[in-house]
């Protein structure tokens, strides 16, 4: 019966189970002693030893491996926290100072020793500092696409193109082609073309300008139009007027104001003496005397129709008033169809205002005449 301790021994020694079925298996194994003894002892000994190298090296080989990753971690964070001033750069955990404009680097530099550099050859060229092995070429200005070479490449200075006369390109960046400048109408330029900038033409907008001068012409020919036949209107209808003004019958109200006035009074028996008792009548009636006035009238006077015809008249003279009244007895005797009698009343009153004015003439002359004697006599 095996103990706990016993239990724990094997698992801790296989090694002895192993080298124990290996004495069992072999034939011939048997404990004796002798030569044969000694040499399977060895045989098993030798057995035993690479058993127990080969699991220690199982067990150690994990750890092998860690060391050596922290190891390579420590390295690579050494080399990352390497810091190069401006101008320089990181060579094998050293700062190198960079090549100047026009050349490479040739070799990195050492402790001892700094960055060879070597100059660029013709046909390339390098703009900055660097750490570069090769210097860049040369480009060149294609005179197909009607470049041409502005400035010549050199070891620090790339070639620069530019367009060929008449030719320009509008690229805001590096020019790869040109195009032809525009040709104006006429020659009217208003910018040259330059390398850079198209042909710029002057406004091609003469039509509008014609168009419009058309268009203030009729407008200003229309206005003159419109004025001339506003006044010639104007005109014919001023020589209408007048045309009507002198050729068209006079209205009462004008022909009242053809005759003078004069006072009727001492002229009524000669009027009344050109006209009948009936037109007398017809003629005050007209002018809106009261019927019963007139009745009254005639019967005061019933025998005397001579005198029936002066009251009449009188009746109406004073309702009239003098003003205008010469005037309107005429033109009233015409209007009522008693022409006859108005001319002849016009022809009697004419002689009388004839005379009147005659001799209302000769009062003045005779009023300055003696006017002018008085004042011979003071003098």
């Amino acid at each position: 019966m095996q103990t706990r301790g016993g239990v724990t021994a094997a698992r801790a020694a296989p090694w002895r189970r192993d080298s124990l079925s290996l004495w069992r298996a072999c034939p011939g194994s048997a404990p004796a002693g002798g030569s044969m003894s000694a040499g399977l002892l060895f045989l098993r000994l030798v057995l035993v030893f690479g058993w127990t190298i080969g699991s220690r090296c199982d067990i150690d080989v994990p750890a092998a491996h860690t060391i050596y990753d922290k190891l390579s971690i420590k390295r690579n964070i050494s080399k990352r926290e390497l810091t190069c001033k401006e101008g320089e750069y990181a060579a094998e955990n050293i700062c190198c100072k960079k090549c100047p404009p026009g050349s490479v680097k040739s070799v990195d530099c050492t402790k001892d020793k700094n960055t060879t550099c070597e100059q660029c050859r013709e046909g390339s060229f390098m703009n900055h500092y660097n750490s570069l092995d090769e210097c860049m070429r040369c480009k060149s200005c294609d005179s197909e696409l009607d470049l041409e070479v502005a400035e010549r490449c050199t070891i620090t200075q790339d070639t620069k193109c530019r367009c060929k006369q008449h030719y320009f390109c509008n690229s805001s960046g590096p020019c790869h082609h040109c195009d032809p400048c525009s040709k104006c109408e006429n020659g009217a330029i208003e910018k040259e073309c330059t390398p850079t900038t198209n042909t710029v033409c002057k406004s091609n907008f003469w039509w509008i300008y014609l168009v419009v001068g058309i268009a203030i012409a009729i407008a200003l020919l229309a206005i003159a139009a419109y004025c001339y036949k506003k006044k010639r209107k104007d005109f014919d209808l001023n020589n209408q007027m007048r045309h009507w003004v002198v050729h068209r019958p006079p209205t009462p109200e004008m022909e009242c104001l053809m005759y003078p006035d004069i006072d009727l009074s001492t002229h009524i028996p000669a009027i009344v003496e050109e006209m009948t008792l009936p037109q007398v009548k017809n003629f005050v009636r007209k002018h809106e005397i009261p019927e019963p006035a007139i009745e009254q009238t005639i019967q005061d006077h019933l025998n005397d129709s001579t005198e029936q015809k002066i009251k009449l008249f009188h009746i109406w003279y004073q309702h009239h008033g003098m003003k205008g009244a010469y005037g309107n007895l005429i033109v009233s005797l015409r209007k009522f169809s008693m022409r006859t009698v108005a001319d002849k009343i016009e022809k009697k009153l004419n002689v009388v205002t004839s005379s009147s004015q005659e001799n209302g003439r000769s009062n003045v002359d005779t009023a300055e005449q003696s006017s002018a004697l008085s004042d011979g006599h003071k003098v």
